[in-house]
């Protein structure tokens, strides 16, 4: 359930500026304010099973737009190498120091 929510957190930075206003406003409320649906049907003046609706279909959007473009496991990918990079900076190995410097020079290729 959390992984879940913090996966949809996710999707909602990487994939905002795809959404229209009414699904972002309604999605910001209830994932990032964590407004209930009926705090959330009080404010737009709407009922709960509109925005119940509207949050089920901008989840699915979302999971699409995931699908298709992957720009957060992008990101998990290369928060994941960042940590690794740093981790060997830190070490006094010499070698993982070096290691660290290959890593840091293959995802400059990717970019």
């Amino acid at each position: 359930m959390l992984e879940t929510r913090i996966r949809i957190i996710d999707c909602l930075d990487a994939y905002k500026v795809l959404l229209t206003d009414h699904q972002w406003e309604i999605m910001e409320l209830y994932y990032l304010q964590d407004f209930s649906l009926g705090e959330i049907s009080a404010e737009l003046e709407v009922s709960r099973q509109a925005i119940h609706d509207v949050i089920k279909r901008t989840e699915k959007v979302l999971a699409e737009y995931e699908s298709k473009l992957g720009l957060v496991e992008q990101k998990n990918r290369l928060g994941r190498q960042m940590k690794t990079i740093v981790d060997n900076l830190q070490s006094a190995q010499p070698e993982r120091q070096e290691y660290a410097l290959l890593m840091c020079k293959k995802l400059l290729e990717e970019l």
